[in-house]
């Protein structure tokens, strides 16, 4: 019995997502000003106004940085038990037309895709906030605009494919479902 092409598309492309979001996080820079000050999930650093080639960073400890922190790490831990039913699923031929594992790893899919959107919309709606403190804090006059980082692209990037996985897994639970009907 050979695994579905929906099954395989879902794996590889969530395999993918995974290595986006985690790319992403690692880097730590979601948005940067002018290259004077960058914010991430973890940290925000400000370049030293005296020393040009020095970066200052200071831990993000506030508490919706906390909140996107929780969503990314509960994100990641999907991931990883996503990838490891779908190397069961995959390894197990008795598994391939489970109707519990299939709905279970639609189901992750799913939870991934909503924490990534978690994680990126708490982010994001606090993130002018803490630049407009730390901009005040270190700068007398206005810094440039914040700019989209391209590890955030990529975080974005991650969710739209594990999207794409989730639907891939719900069309094989459809077609499990249609072939049980027979």
């Amino acid at each position: 019995m050979a695994v579905s092409v929906h099954v395989g598309v879902s794996f590889f492309v969530l395999t993918l997502a995974a290595a986006c979001y985690i790319t992403s996080l690692v880097i730590g820079v979601w948005v940067e000003s002018g290259g004077m000050m960058t914010f991430g999930i973890w940290k925000h650093c400000v370049k030293d106004y005296l020393k040009q080639s020095t970066w200052k960073c200071k831990v993000n400890l506030s508490d919706f940085n906390m909140a996107a922190q929780t969503f990314s790490i509960l994100a990641i831990m999907c991931y990883i038990c996503g990838l490891f039913l779908y190397i069961v699923y995959l390894s197990c031929q008795s598994l391939h037309k489970s109707r519990p594992i299939t709905m279970g790893l639609c189901l992750l899919s799913f939870s991934v895709v909503t924490l990534q959107i978690m994680t990126m919309v708490v982010f994001g709606v606090k993130v002018t906030q803490q630049f407009e403190e730390v901009s005040e804090a270190h700068f007398s006059d206005s810094p440039a605009p914040l700019r989209v980082s391209w590890s955030f692209t990529a975080a974005i990037v991650s969710t739209i494919l594990a999207t794409i996985s989730g639907i891939c897994m719900s069309i094989e639970m459809r077609n499990i479902s249609i072939v049980d009907l027979e």
